[in-house]
């Protein structure tokens, strides 16, 4: 491995780690708003309600803000600052001021649009009337969510493009600090009055998530002004930078409303399980929240740190050599973070489910049905974040059409698959349809990163990877072990021993089989403890 490659791998790891410890924060604070939630409407009708709206609303941004914009706009910000800094932020002020004037007139014709076309997007003939009415108020008081979240995913953009990653990763958990901050204080004042968690409420919980959003995009404006990289504003429809960002976003954007298609397509079947699972949009709401959790942490924190490395190096990279380690670098962390995360998540999916939200008008039952979501969710933790990062490399290389034309094959795969296992396996086949789906278009750009020689060495990079596949087959049977026999039946008391035990043993485990990414992981620990005040 040369000099070269080295440096990349030590900055791609520590933009990771940087990454990943606000992310963690904000996942750990996005559990407790879930725990909240859960504890004030379970799985019920209000839960079901506020779950497809924010679901919607989610999927446009998604496809806007953290999907095709976002992607497409470090690239993009990288070769004007390649120019100069000036162009960079002449480029960056009339995108921000294009996309908040476009996002506001997207949402205020949908937010017309909603009472019409809500009862298209579900199988509302399972749905009872005020049920669907709350869902259709909810969809339009949220939308404005996603003009604030498209404004700060550019300003989040800058950041990264800076190596700022700190302020940029904080700020979802500000997002989730001021909804806890807020409905925490109402619920505390619903239940010393004696009263209950009624229609009101979700309408509190929303203009909550509003209020977080004004508070997320507000914090990252002042980020990206007080370090000196305020971006030109001004409007013109005649600049460069909206015409290479059209051009790139086009065939982003249809990669990624395929994968909200898909996500349309899992509302629309769950909708029609009503009659026998009516807790199935909750159930796997919950469920898709903890996977994101390993997700956030691990998976996209490296692929959003990659890409403005990855970015930078296919300019300079004549040979493709360091892009391509680069890259198998990035594959070989997500493994060893993530392969874990899914045998925990499949094996401890019901206590797991219990500890966290069991409580409040979280019953038994909404327990149940959570966890076989997780279940099923759970091996597709580590094939959506490989999506992810591949997506991102071709991204880096301006590439924005073979992701469209995966994400379009992966799509027709979910839905076949899941209508297929929903018939046994009711709400668990969406997740599991969707997990195998994720499997079959990793396997697809496996094949073009290699025909494309983006990904070189493979058979060193399968002895990496198979070393760790094996230790954590040795883990998995740890894990079994563990929940059948150690306190079985006291789940809080359980999770308390085996998360240590396993942790420790899945380092150990790792270093035993000289696996690089153990070595560098306890090293980055022991770092980090020396310079912790305590």
């Amino acid at each position: 491995m040369s000099l070269e490659q080295k440096s990349h791998n030590r900055e791609t790891l520590k933009n990771s780690s940087i990454f990943s410890l606000f992310t963690s924060m904000s996942r750990v604070l996005g559990l407790l708003r879930d725990m909240l939630k859960a504890y004030a409407f379970g799985t019920g009708p209000l839960s079901v309600a506020f779950d497809i709206a924010f679901r919607l609303n989610n999927m446009l941004r998604n496809l806007v803000a953290e999907g095709a914009l976002s992607q497409a706009f470090v690239p993009l910000y990288n070769r004007y600052a390649a120019e100069g800094e000036n162009k960079a932020r002449e480029a960056a002020g009339v995108v921000i001021v294009f996309v908040a004037i476009t996002m506001t007139l997207v949402t205020c014709v949908v937010i017309f649009a909603l009472p019409y076309l809500m009862p298209l997007l579900l199988a509302s003939e399972h749905m009872p009337a005020d049920q669907l009415q709350l869902t259709i108020n909810l969809s339009q008081l949220l939308f404005p969510y996603l003009v604030m979240m498209s404004v700060a995913s550019l300003y989040m953009g800058i950041q990264y493009s800076h190596k700022i990653f700190w302020a940029a990763s904080f700020g979802p958990a500000l997002l989730n600090i001021v909804i806890l901050v807020f409905f925490g204080a109402y619920a505390a004042w619903v239940r010393l009055t004696h009263g209950a968690f009624d229609v009101t409420s979700v309408y509190v919980f929303s203009i909550a998530t509003l209020a977080a959003a004004v508070a997320q995009v507000a914090f990252q404006i002042y980020t990206v002004h007080r370090r000196g990289l305020a971006p030109r504003y001004s409007f013109s429809l005649k600049h460069g930078a909206l015409k290479a960002l059209g051009s790139m976003m086009l065939p982003a954007v249809f990669a990624a409303s395929m994968q909200e298609v898909g996500q349309l397509i899992d509302v629309y079947l769950a909708t029609s399980l009503s009659d026998r699972v009516p807790e199935a949009i909750s159930a796997l709401t919950y469920s898709h929240r903890l996977i994101q959790l390993p997700i956030g942490v691990f998976g996209v924190a490296v692929a959003t740190a990659s890409l403005p490395q990855l970015s930078k190096i296919y300019q300079t990279d004549a040979t493709g050599e360091t892009f391509s380690g680069s890259l198998a670098y990035s594959v070989r962390l997500n493994f060893f973070f993530l392969l874990p995360a899914v045998a925990g998540l499949m094996v401890f999916s019901e206590p797991i489910v219990r500890v966290i939200f069991q409580r409040g008008a979280f019953t038994g039952r909404s327990t149940e049905v959570t966890a076989l979501a997780l279940m099923c969710y759970a091996p597709g933790i580590l094939a959506y974040s490989l999506q992810k990062l591949f997506t991102i490399s071709l991204y880096a290389r301006m590439n924005t059409h073979t992701p469209a034309i995966i994400t379009a094959v992966a799509l027709v795969m979910n839905f076949a698959l899941s209508l297929f296992l929903m018939q046994s396996m009711l709400h668990g086949g969406l997740a599991a349809g969707s997990a195998i789906a994720a499997w079959c278009g990793v396997l697809i750009y496996i094949v073009v990163l290699l025909r494309g020689k983006v990904l070189r060495s493979p058979i060193t990079l399968l002895q990496d990877l198979a070393r760790i596949f094996a230790v954590n087959l040795v883990f998995a049977g740890l894990l079994v072990a563990l929940r059948q026999y150690v306190f079985p039946e006291r789940a809080l008391l359980q999770l308390a021993v085996a998360i240590p035990v396993a942790m420790a043993a899945y380092v150990a485990l790792a270093r035993v089989a000289h696996i690089a990414e153990a070595h560098v992981l306890t090293e980055f620990l022991t770092r980090l403890r020396r310079r912790l005040p305590f």
